[in-house]
């Protein structure tokens, strides 16, 4: 991605004139390093996102409204306080790095213009959002640092705000880069741009050589060094001209970098986006997501995987546990063979042989005897020994039969975390695994807004089909929603959704029920690219699981499909 000073002058002249002049109408914190400004232009409605993460740093007009927290974090309350209603006058880099400069005109409690500015750094780790007041003085900031060492810089309120220190040609400098240019002799330009000229990515220098003419190994003459500084030119001011025509790359299907216009230096294709933003949204914007995703469920996925952990264990023991109690019979048999025989045992005998008249040819057998004891405490001793070990099984074999029911349950919960998307869906799960007992209540205060997340649903030859996202929607859908003439489907011998095909009273066509049968697949573990059976039967055919967790079910009238895992796009009903 050539996030560099190029791609991103580029990128702030299209925010200058797309938002300058606008209203701050409202400012939000979806995430601990990201701020949304929502502004009011010409009767439009535009959302600034500002991000400071370290993976993904973006800023960019954004078409996505994110689930704000209940209670604003300290530096969004601050935000609000000092630019709520303020304008924006301009957009501008400054110090020619990835440095973003928001300057907005606002009122103080006097009702006095007051002038700030909100600064993005966009600079991998050490990104960062700064409130600084028109003397240039920090207000408040994002990330706090007394004092850092690679930027040299001390970030915190009240402090002067200073730019990070450069070492570097600006590129902005066309004189100062025309004679290092002129004054390079190696053999490798590519990297000399790179370490004596500030704002180039490696993709973006190739890009300004290829303009050029220029070969990297070569050394330019003055010419070729001409040819070099009227392509930069171009770079500097690439809005202002034709070549101004931001796309994305794609990578195996993916749209995955932006770039102000198709790179030809570049043996990847390029799709066209209306805006440089909108390029940024498509493909930054997905690596947020889920990055963000990641983020989200690293403590149910945590959580997940120790409850499983347990589980198992605990079945381990059970069984081992099984395994020694396995000898009842034989504790069962002795007693009874020893109270046949006791006219032939002594007290002090260490053992008795008798025939096993168990057995249809009567073999002897030397049963051992404790010499302390009477026979007939001897017997007693064996009948003991059985009755403790058949009480054993008892309690070991409702262990297992309750832990492997619970491990299947929480198995059916692994893909639910894997898929899971908003807020809302992640709040259903975090339900979940605290119903499961796999995860402790969250004591925070600060939570998100969250409703009931709503199904998957599609829309296929005239028929409404819906999909599950986790156990308790599962079981909602099928219980409560569902009719009995509906049709039901699932993955078969996987974790996966319920899928109901909605009949309405008429008669559902095999076109129909294929279809919910691929779709059933892809929302399961069921590999992909690989034919998978999937049953299918009516509702009325389902039947709640004994243990009574949420999703899980019983069925034994069904028929299958064999298809293969496909989500069907096209067929998603839009909000």
């Amino acid at each position: 991605m050539p996030n560099d000073f190029i791609t991103l002058n580029a990128l702030s002249k299209e925010l200058d004139s797309a938002v300058s002049g606008g209203k701050i109408d409202k400012i939000s914190m979806p995430e601990a390093d990201e701020i949304n400004i929502h502004i009011r232009k010409g009767g439009e409605n535009l959302i600034l996102a500002l991000s400071a993460n370290a993976q993904n740093p973006r800023i960019h007009l954004t078409t996505v409204r994110k689930t704000n927290p209940l209670t604003a974090p300290a530096f969004c309350m601050r935000l609000r306080k000092c630019l709520a209603g303020g304008v924006i006058n301009g957009v501008s880099m400054l110090g020619n790095d990835r440095i973003f400069n928001f300057s907005v005109t606002a009122r103080n409690e006097l009702r006095d213009e007051v002038t700030y500015s909100v600064i993005a750094e966009t600079m991998g780790r050490y990104s960062n959002i700064l409130l600084v007041d028109s003397n240039g003085i920090i207000k408040d900031t994002l990330k706090q640092a007394s004092f850092d060492t690679a930027t040299k810089r001390c970030l915190l309120p009240s402090v002067k705000y200073e730019l990070p220190p450069r070492n570097k040609i600006p590129c902005t400098d066309l004189n100062a880069v025309k004679q290092a240019l002129l004054n390079y002799s190696g053999s490798d330009l590519t990297g000399f741009i790179m370490s004596a000229i500030s704002g180039f990515s490696v993709a973006t220098a190739k890009e300004l050589l290829y303009l050029a003419g220029a070969e990297n190994s070569e050394v330019p003459d003055e010419k070729t060094v001409d040819h070099i500084i009227s392509a930069l030119a171009v770079f500097l001011d690439v809005n202002g001209n034709k070549a101004y025509s931001p796309c994305c790359s794609v990578v195996e299907g993916t749209e995955d970098d932006y770039f102000v216009f198709p790179y030809k230096s570049s043996p990847l294709s390029f799709t066209p986006a209306p805006t440089l933003s909108a390029a940024i949204e498509r493909c930054i914007g997905k690596k947020d997501e889920k990055y963000r995703r990641n983020e989200h469920t690293k403590h149910l996925r945590k959580a997940h995987a120790a409850a499983v952990t347990r589980l198992r264990k605990r079945l381990e023991k059970c069984r081992a546990r099984l395994s020694e109690a396995s000898g009842l019979e034989k504790n069962k048999k002795y007693g009874e063979l020893i109270t046949a025989n006791m006219y032939k045992i002594q007290r002090g005998d260490k053992s008795v042989t008798v025939q096993d008249y168990y057995q249809p040819d009567m073999p002897e057998i030397t049963i051992p005897l404790d010499e302390r004891l009477t026979p007939g405490q001897n017997a007693q001793q064996y009948f003991k020994k059985y009755a403790k070990q058949k009480r054993t099984l008892e309690v070991v074999n409702a262990q297992i039969e309750e832990s492997e029911t619970d491990l299947e349950y929480l198995l059916s919960i692994e893909p639910s975390i894997e898929t899971c998307s908003t807020d809302d869906e992640i709040a259903e799960v975090e339900a979940e695994l605290i119903e499961a007992g796999a995860l402790k209540p969250s004591g925070r205060r600060n939570k998100t807004r969250t409703k009931a997340a709503q199904p998957y649903f599609y829309e296929a030859g005239g028929f409404t089909i819906a999909v599950g996202k986790n156990n308790l929607q599962n079981d909602k859908l099928t219980f409560k929603i569902a009719n009995g003439g509906d049709l039901w489907a699932h993955a078969k011998d996987v974790h996966g959704s319920h899928v109901i095909v909605f009949a309405e009273g008429r008669e559902i066509p095999e076109n129909v029920i294929q279809t919910a049968c691929e779709i059933a697949c892809f929302y399961s573990q069921a590999q992909p690219g690989v034919k998978t059976v999937c049953d299918y039967t009516f509702r009325k055919n389902i039947k709640r699981h004994p243990s009574g967790k949420p999703g899980m079910v019983l069925y034994t009238t069904y028929n299958s499909a064999t298809v293969i895992a496909d989500e069907h796009k096209e067929l998603i009903q839009k909000d």
